[in-house]
């Protein structure tokens, strides 16, 4: 994406725009994001190459590069978009635990909406899951949660989301995975009684969708239980 490439001794080189690529007016940046991923999701990084991207937006790559910076800028511009809009999308239920499950399949439907674009987030794009997060916690706080439950149910939350939910962006899908059984239906109890060649077969302990809510009810779960005892065993004064 950017104009300017390194040449073998890390020096910046100026890389001449085509000429049927002259430079353009600025175009809106919402029309950048959305050509990016769509190209995204069809190709792909190799989407995002400065003169793919350009050629689809009939623009030069200086014009480009004078819209939205570096491809990696690009990216973390495109994560901060796509998750910009959850807050739209949550809405709170009339439990605190209905609203943390609702939150949790938000994040989890977000990022299986583009999941190349998943792929590519870093520590860098923090700040954007932290926004979503304070939503959950304000609403765990009106709820009556004391504030270091709230905080720690939160993070733990919203890691067991984005961890499981990645790991299912890589999991084969249930037809290939029996393609590769020969068509065998294995139980996941079967395997635990195998003793030989488990961790060759890893896809079988991937994570399903079914396991993914599991797991965020049972960490509700432990979140009523922690504000049980904190309800029988208030702290001091």
């Amino acid at each position: 994406l950017n104009p300017f490439e390194s040449d073998h001794h890390g020096c910046l080189e100026l890389v001449p725009s085509e000429p049927s690529l002259a430079a353009k007016p600025l175009i809106a940046v919402e029309t950048i994001y959305e050509a990016a991923l769509a190209l995204l999701d069809r190709e792909g990084e190799a989407g995002l190459q400065g003169r793919r991207l350009a050629a689809t937006l009939k623009c030069s790559t200086r014009t480009l590069y004078a819209q939205v910076g570096s491809r990696e800028a690009l990216v973390r511009q495109l994560f901060a978009h796509h998750f910009g809009r959850l807050e739209l999308d949550f809405r709170a239920e009339p439990t605190w635990q209905g609203s943390a499950v609702r939150w949790a399949s938000v994040i989890r439907n977000a990022l299986l909406e583009h999941p190349q674009l998943s792929r590519l987030m870093t520590v860098e794009d923090r700040g954007v899951i932290v926004e979503f997060v304070n939503q959950l916690l304000r609403l765990l706080l009106r709820a009556g949660l004391p504030p270091e439950l709230a905080m720690r149910g939160c993070r733990v939350l919203v890691h067991t989301v984005i961890s499981l939910t990645l790991l299912e962006l890589d999991t084969p899908p249930v037809t290939e995975r029996r393609r590769r059984r020969g068509g065998r239906e294995i139980r996941f109890e079967t395997l635990l009684l195998e003793d030989a060649a488990v961790a060759s077969r890893a896809e079988e302990f991937q994570d399903t969708p079914e396991l993914f809510h599991t797991a965020v009810r049972w960490l509700i779960a432990g979140m009523e239980q922690d504000l049980a005892r904190h309800a029988e065993n208030p702290p001091a004064p």
